[in-house]
């Protein structure tokens, strides 16, 4: 996990916070307490599923990479995790309610897939074209800009340009 913001509902007293409470809490700490049941997780995957439908979009209309949100890959994986967690209990769930989220988790991972996929193959061209830029490096996400300077580092290597 990394360093998304999640939502919570408290359902057993923890610390200072008493049943009931809604809170936003690091994605670790909401895995942590959701797998010890002393916190529901608020359903955002629709939420999620747009901000990645908004960014494949951007990606799609916008020769260079634009700026993203540094948590958006987090807050999709905390979910695809989340609804694989829902998914490994279906007898608790109704026929509707398992295919519902089977569908939710589908569209997840594929919307997810594609983003990283797009922004991937800009990220090549842009350590082709300008490897250790300050400019790029601006526009990525943490993983993203691992990803950037490593291959920057490669590339400038290969080609002896240090």
């Amino acid at each position: 996990m990394g360093r998304a913001v999640i939502p919570v509902k408290i359902l057993k007293a923890f610390g200072e916070w008493k049943p009931g409470d809604m809170v936003l809490m690091e994605d670790w700490k909401a895995k942590e307490l959701f797998e010890s049941g002393i916190v529901e997780i608020i359903d955002e995957v629709e939420k999620i599923i747009i901000e990645l439908d908004k960014a494949i979009g951007d990606e799609k209309d916008n020769r260079p990479l634009v700026d993203i949100d540094e948590t958006l890959y987090d807050r999709a994986e905390f979910y695809i995790y989340y609804l694989n967690r829902i998914l490994e209990n279906p007898q608790y769930l109704s026929p509707e309610a398992l295919k519902a989220y089977l569908a939710k988790l589908s569209n997840l991972k594929s919307k997810y897939d594609d983003l990283k996929r797009i922004r991937f193959n800009k990220i090549l061209k842009a350590v082709m074209l300008r490897p250790n830029s300050l400019e790029i490096l601006s526009r990525l996400a943490p993983k993203e800009r691992e990803l950037y300077l490593k291959m920057s580092k490669i590339r400038i290597s290969w080609l002896g340009e240090e």
